[in-house]
């Protein structure tokens, strides 16, 4: 109910009841930052972390696979460490092998380790431990980033990147519990750089934004790997399909699929639901199921044939590479390139 409050262009009245209560969550929120960045762990290694302000699916983890696959090329052995929403190990922290399930992982580290399977992913809910674990035990490692943990102050940083959901912004621009905000949009202000998940750029005092789009490439069949090219697989198989999306902004994906010419019967679930084969019965045989990678990870152990996920690219204009490498080439230095 709230979140359709927090994304209506004026203040809904259950909005306007809440907003004190945004003011003592910021303020809580600033007193917490400060007293964490006083003790805050320095690690020895560069930390990227790329976050956001707002609660939901902003685009963060196609962003890290961007950085990731980028830093690689350019000769870095970069490590992420991640919370591993969702997951439910016995330990932490602990590294991803190729017998973690998401489960255990979380969806979305899971899904990382699917695209970037040699690159170390470590999980733990405090960040710290992560870091240390790296830094003690993965001796090839000389770049870490952070997939999420932009509030997470008990971590230095040296290069922060904000990823915007282009076409939702900051809703009603207030704080949680009346508006969608982790922390004020002023917060952008300090930030290294911004990623723009589509849409327009925002209007706040920070020109370092840089576009990304996530560039649809074709349909996977979850039970084959087969993969078919848009056209192909219409012609096949017919355009009216049911969508299932349990991400942060089911809307993105569905709007996604009409683009690509399909008719869409919606199923939205909420972000990291936990998929079982329970949640599809009411779908019949005689249309494809389309679901995006990050749900489909989780489903693969009882998918049928009809079931497919939607393969993306993230695309991120050229001059945020150009940019990153500015500051990395700084911190390499010793100067000040991000917030040493």
């Amino acid at each position: 109910m709230m979140q359709k409050d927090w994304y209506t262009a004026h203040k809904t009245w259950r909005a306007m009841i809440l907003t004190p209560l945004s003011w003592l969550f910021s303020y809580i929120a600033k007193k917490r930052r400060v007293k964490l960045q006083k003790q805050a762990y320095q690690s020895k290694l560069p930390l990227i972390v790329v976050g956001n302000i707002a609660v939901g699916g902003t685009g963060k983890t196609p962003v890290v696979q961007a950085i990731c696959q980028y830093l690689k090329a350019q000769g870095y052995h970069p490590a992420i460490i991640t919370r591993g929403y969702g997951g439910k190990a016995r330990h932490y922290p602990f590294m991803i092998d190729q017998t973690t399930p998401a489960s255990i992982c979380g969806d979305e580290p899971f899904m990382l380790h699917q695209l970037l399977q040699d690159i170390p992913i470590v999980i733990s809910p405090k960040r710290v431990e992560a870091i240390q674990y790296i830094e003690q035990k993965l001796k090839t490692v000389d770049i870490i980033i952070s997939d999420d943990g932009l509030q997470h102050y008990a971590m230095r940083r040296d290069i922060e990147i904000a990823v915007i959901d282009g076409q939702r912004q900051f809703g009603n621009a207030l704080c949680l519990p009346a508006g969608p905000l982790r922390e004020p949009i002023t917060r952008l202000k300090e930030v290294d750089m911004m990623v723009i998940n589509g849409g327009s750029r925002v209007k706040v005092c920070n020109d370092a934004q840089y576009d990304m789009q996530l560039v649809p490439q074709n349909l996977v069949s979850l039970t084959t790997g087969e993969q078919f090219a848009f056209d192909q697989f219409i012609n096949i198989m017919g355009s009216q399909c049911y969508a299932v999306a349990g991400i942060g902004n089911p809307e993105r994906f569905f709007n996604t699929l009409k683009s690509l010419g399909f008719i869409v019967e919606e199923y939205p679930f909420k972000d990291h639901h936990s998929f079982i084969l329970d949640d599809f019965k009411s779908m019949d045989d005689e249309k494809p199921v389309i679901m995006t990678y990050k749900d489909a990870v989780k489903c693969q152990g009882f998918a049928k044939d009809n079931w497919y996920y939607l393969a993306i690219l993230p695309e991120i204009e050229k001059e945020f590479f150009e940019i990153l490498d500015g500051k990395l080439s700084l911190l390499e230095r010793g100067k000040k390139g991000g917030k040493l």
